[in-house]
């Protein structure tokens, strides 16, 4: 039955693809931020606007109204990167804002287009951009859109990066790349979680907690510091790193990992930038400036205090760490599939809310939070490649969500989700992971026409 519904649905398949191009926006309206040398940076945007914010010895705000919706967001050195899909025209328009000369530049990348697992980045010289239809390829583009080089990987991206002051990485099968000369080299070492940021020339740092110190083409060094999986940067002054953990800023020594310092705001933080001896920290719309002087040393005797709920360590390679008792006999569902070894939840309905998922898993010693783009998520519907953390005194765990029917990560099935498997089908897009088995609406562990079909029966 099953091989004549898919021959059946082929040529439907066909004409769909001929009549209607995809919709899939990345995202109608998100929030970016990021730390460099030049300064931390937030960028609001929804549809055509964006609301830009620089903070640092000098602070710069700038509004901009464009032509097309908004994807995504990047920033680096004063350059504001915002990327604007148009797959009606099968290209990428590019607007480039330079903050310092409040001058806006647009040019398009043809046969470009941004999906959910698309990463990118960019340095003074170019954007870098992960090809939709080959993810083991990155692409750098000029500043007018010229393409410059094209770089192949033995392994799919996972993520790319920017460096502090210069450099580029990129992250593919938890191994960290750094580029240099014309080439991407791997770096020996520990193994990293992503999503990373820079704090320096020689750190970076995971929004989950790990850090990681580079000498050359090694990372030397690795520690856990103390993390709400809120914060989008840090940063160092001398030999200490300051990490954001919700309302407070703690400071540790590089050389030993060990915390030695914190600073407790009236609010949350989620950016910090180093501007000589002071830590600038950025809340939702404001900042303020704490010398390092002003922070409070912590004896060897004593411990920081604990804001409402922290966390440390990494995502499924550090942070899922052994602890005493099984895991799976504390963590369980009746209604979803657990996967303990790929830390996978699937099994998930479309529309399921943060409280429906929350009443439909045990976890026994363990707290739960929702995590989407780094930030809690408390209300809302839960969605394809939000993680839920599972965090006891001993340890935590950290799951990928697979929502059935959901590709764009929104918690429910729409037409995008159909253009966007669409695409799939006709080699436009790819899958990887959680989003892969969100596709599978069948069960049978195959996506095809029928999963379509289903589909399109669901909307």
């Amino acid at each position: 039955m099953k091989r004549i519904l898919s021959v059946t649905l082929l040529f439907t398949l066909i004409l769909l693809a001929v009549l209607s191009a995809s919709s899939f926006t990345v995202q109608s309206g998100s929030s970016y931020a990021s730390a460099d040398s030049s300064g931390a940076y937030t960028v609001d945007f929804s549809g055509t606007h964006a609301q830009i914010r620089r903070y640092g010895s000098r602070n710069h705000s700038a509004s901009l109204d464009l032509s097309y919706p908004i994807s995504a967001v990047c920033t680096y050195h004063n350059k504001i990167v915002l990327f604007c899909d148009d797959s009606s025209n099968n290209q990428l328009i590019v607007y480039v804002y330079y903050l310092n000369t409040d001058l806006l530049d647009s040019f398009a990348i043809y046969g470009a287009e941004l999906y959910g697992s698309t990463d990118f980045c960019c340095d003074d010289e170019s954007i870098f951009l992960e090809d939709h239809r080959d993810n083991h390829e990155v692409k750098a583009y000029s500043y007018s859109g010229k393409l410059m080089k094209t770089y192949r990987f033995d392994t799919e991206i996972t993520a790319l990066i920017s460096g502090y002051q210069s450099g580029i990485y990129a992250v593919g099968s938890d191994r960290l790349y750094a580029l240099s000369g014309d080439r991407f080299t791997a770096l020996s070492g520990s193994s990293v979680d992503t999503p990373l940021f820079p704090a320096d020339s020689h750190i970076l740092v995971s929004a989950y907690g790990s850090v990681y110190v580079l000498d050359g083409d090694r990372i030397t060094d690795t520690f856990a510091v103390d993390s709400d999986f809120h914060a989008s940067s840090a940063c160092v002054i001398g030999n200490r790193l300051y990490y954001a953990d919700g309302r407070l800023i703690n400071g540790y020594d590089i050389d030993s990992g060990k915390k030695v310092c914190y600073y407790k705001t009236d609010r949350d933080i989620r950016l910090l930038y180093a501007d000589g001896t002071n830590v600038i920290a950025v809340g939702e719309s404001s900042s303020i400036t704490v010398n390092r002087n002003g922070f409070t040393e912590i004896k060897a005797s004593e411990e920081a205090p604990a804001d409402e709920v922290n966390h440390s360590g990494g995502n499924s390679s550090a942070l899922n760490q052994a602890s005493d008792k099984d895991p799976a006999s504390e963590i369980s569902s009746d209604v979803y599939q657990i996967d303990f070894e790929r830390y996978h939840i699937t099994g998930i309905s479309s529309g399921t809310t943060v409280a429906q998922f929350r009443s439909n898993i045990r976890y026994s010693g363990y707290s739960l939070a929702i995590h989407r783009d780094n930030e809690v998520r408390k209300s809302g519907n839960v969605g394809t490649a939000m993680t839920a953390v599972f965090t006891s005194s001993n340890d935590s765990l950290t799951f990928e969500l697979a929502v059935d029917g959901d590709l764009t990560g929104e918690g429910n099935r729409n037409s995008r989700d159909l253009n966007l498997l669409m695409d799939y089908l006709i080699g436009a897009a790819q899958f990887n992971g959680v989003y892969e088995i969100a596709a599978d609406i069948s069960g049978d562990h195959i996506v095809d026409v029928v999963d379509l079909a289903l589909l399109k029966s669901q909307i």
